[in-house]
């Protein structure tokens, strides 16, 4: 393997006296891609160690007054996982023969031409066995995960062939009636069903799409970013769901996402119309079919009679996802975007002067406006973008792999999208503000991604409107991970 392609993801100390040594050096570890840094002072360097522990520290012990030994314990309190690489004049270097143990690695002589080269290249052999030593952990952790996920699938089918204890209709009403929600309710399900794996789609008809809500027993990767939107022209999709047959387009993307044609389906109906629909891939047995009927029983009865909680996600008058459902995906969104090294975008949205027009022109107008608003950015999304209303004059869309630059183009057609529309009001042309961040280029979690695109929004607010801005990281952030421009 060439380690120079993983170079960026190793920190290197580097500390000596000698101003030409120290540079020479330090030209190779940048050269080499390394991150690096440079001391002349001892101390300055412990502390940064404290601070921030590199993988390797190079330490010239010409001119230090603190022996090998004690500089070693010192650096050590901050990791265990130091490697060292010392400097020393040509008598000296025997001395270090028994420092192995102590995560000393190679030992040089400080007055040898070319010796720069040879600490680069006792960089690179230490990266390089950091790196695998890294992948054989990785590796082992993987065939535990493997090996207990067959040990649990054993165990189901173990407890599938073993014949279900029957409770009365009575009792079981009575659990599914003690639940405080729909999600609470689903929840019970699953409970009163162990055995099985259930994934519950919501059906929005505002957006045509079915989304991910609630799970059980199904691995996590299944249910990132699980969502289908109904294609308009395919006519029959629901009627062929309320006859119990699951169409074929979304069986193919079930089929798709889950690695299995063996696609069981039980769809929640209300009022004649599709509500969402639970989702399995084992059989569905009798006594299993009967306590969906059970529950299905009881959750119409909170569509009738209580006020929709957990499981409500739309905002009710655009129809986009609202502050709950956003919090909870953007969340996931960063986390999917972190294991998977793929950029994750926010744009924020405000109509500029909003208050302004609501007062003169009132709420039935200033909701108008806001459809309207709704409408082009929907009209200029991707299929896969989630588009949020998160308060009441504000929009945010978060846009899967997606780095700052395809934020910008998208922004930019969402403006000129604004601009066909021609929206006036009061003799007012209606203009938006548009604030962009992203990760991990400008931000470092879920938190930073949301406050940084909602500061980008106030700042340019404030300068007039109908402007877009990004978000400028501090000096000092450094990404998870490097986004290719």
């Amino acid at each position: 393997m060439n380690i120079r392609e993983f170079a960026s993801q190793f920190s290197v100390s580097i500390f000596t006296q000698d101003v030409n040594l120290g540079t020479q050096i330090k030209h190779a570890m940048t050269s080499a891609g390394y991150e690096n840094y440079y001391f002349a002072d001892v101390d300055e360097q412990l502390f940064r160690i404290q601070d921030n522990p590199p993988h390797v520290v190079i330490f010239d012990i010409r001119g230090s007054l603190l022996a090998p030994h004690e500089f070693i314990q010192k650096a050590l309190l901050a990791s265990k996982e130091i490697k060292f690489i010392f400097l020393a004049p040509a008598d000296q270097i025997a001395a270090f023969k028994n420092y192995k143990k102590f995560n000393v690695y190679s030992v040089f002589n400080a007055g040898e031409i070319a010796v720069d080269q040879q600490v680069l290249q006792s960089v690179d052999n230490i990266c390089e066995i950091i790196f695998r030593t890294y992948q054989n952990e990785q590796l082992a952790d993987d065939l535990k995960k493997e090996a207990a996920s067959r040990e649990k699938l054993q165990s189901t089918l173990t407890t599938e062939r073993q014949a279900p204890e029957v409770r009365p209709y009575q009792l079981r009403i009575a659990e599914y009636k003690s639940a405080t929600s729909k999600e609470d309710l689903l929840n019970t399900f699953y409970s009163q069903t162990p055995t099985q794996s259930w994934i519950y789609l919501k059906y929005v008809p505002s957006i045509e799409t079915f989304l991910c809500v609630s799970y059980a027993g199904v691995p996590e990767e299944w249910v990132e970013g699980l969502s289908y939107k109904v294609n308009v022209k395919d006519k029959d999709f629901m009627s062929q769901m309320l006859m119990g047959s699951l169409p074929l387009s979304i069986a193919t993307y079930f089929k798709n996402k889950f690695g299995t044609d063996r696609i069981k389906f039980l769809p929640m109906i209300i009022r004649d119309k599709i509500e969402g629909i639970l989702i399995s891939t084992q059989e569905i047995s009798s006594a299993v079919a009967e306590d969906f009927s059970l529950m299905s029983l009881v959750y119409t009865l909170f569509v009738y009679e209580s006020e929709p909680k957990q499981l409500d996600i739309e905002d009710h008058l655009t129809g986009f996802y609202n502050q709950l459902f956003y919090s909870r995906v953007l969340e996931r969104e960063v986390d999917r975007s972190k294991r998977a090294l793929v950029p994750l975008s926010l744009i924020k949205v405000s109509v500029d002067k909003f208050a302004e027009l609501e007062a003169s022109l009132g709420r039935e107008a200033a909701d108008q406006i806001i459809l309207t608003v709704s409408e082009v950015i929907k009209a200029t999304s991707r299929l896969n973008d989630y588009l949020c209303r998160t308060g009441e004059n504000e929009f945010t869309m978060i846009l899967t792999n997606c780095n700052r630059k395809g934020a910008a183009l998208r922004s930019d057609r969402f403006r000129q999208g604004m601009a066909k529309e021609n929206l006036i009001r009061a003799g007012v042309n209606v203009t938006v503000s548009q604030g962009i961040s992203e990760y991990p280029t400008l931000t470092r979690n879920a938190f930073d991604l949301d406050e940084s695109a909602t500061r980008a929004l106030h700042f340019i607010s404030q300068k007039g409107g109908d402007k877009i801005c990004f978000y400028k990281p501090p000096v000092e952030h450094k990404p998870d991970f490097v986004v290719e421009p």
